[in-house]
């Protein structure tokens, strides 16, 4: 979804609905089209006007059979079959519909890998974001199990 109509090829007009942002702010999707840089392609991009941000879908990318690796500087899309080894992974999540649901209720393994952050409170978005926009309960859940030292836990 953007809402630069300069990113879009082969517009076409399309009444897509209404969509809500943050905030509470929203706006009618008019147009959809393909975004590309020429190595990848991405079709069916919503657009609306009134959003500030382009937006890509984690599952969209993958539904092209590529996989994502985010870090604190970067998002890298890499190509497809890419294997990541079973030592580096810390939490598997399956998918469910669009989202990656993490099961904060399941059992924490007896050699939990601790993450450690220098953290505030005014940072607690920023982890929200991070981890796939996890919820006030999820990211509580975390600060309180200790698996990500630093990470506030909200006491009221």
């Amino acid at each position: 979804m953007t809402g630069d109509i300069s990113q879009l090829q082969d517009i076409q007009n399309f009444n897509g609905g209404y969509v809500s942002f943050a905030g509470g702010e929203g706006g009618k999707i008019t147009q959809k089209g393909t975004v590309t840089n020429g190595v990848l392609s991405f079709e069916n991009v919503n657009y609306a006007p009134e959003l500030k941000h382009s937006l890509l879908s984690v599952s969209h990318i993958c539904e092209k059979g590529y996989a994502t690796h985010f870090t604190n500087k970067e998002c890298l899309i890499l190509k497809p079959r890419i294997i990541i080894p079973e030592e580096w992974i810390l939490v598997r999540s399956e998918r469910e519909g669009n989202a990656y649901i993490i099961n904060m209720n399941h059992n924490i393994p007896e050699q939990v890998t601790c993450l450690f952050s220098k953290v505030s409170k005014h940072n607690v978005m920023l982890w929200h974001r991070r981890l796939g926009h996890a919820n006030a309960k999820n990211l509580n859940r975390l600060a309180k199990n200790e698996i990500v030292r630093g990470l506030p836990v909200k006491t009221s």
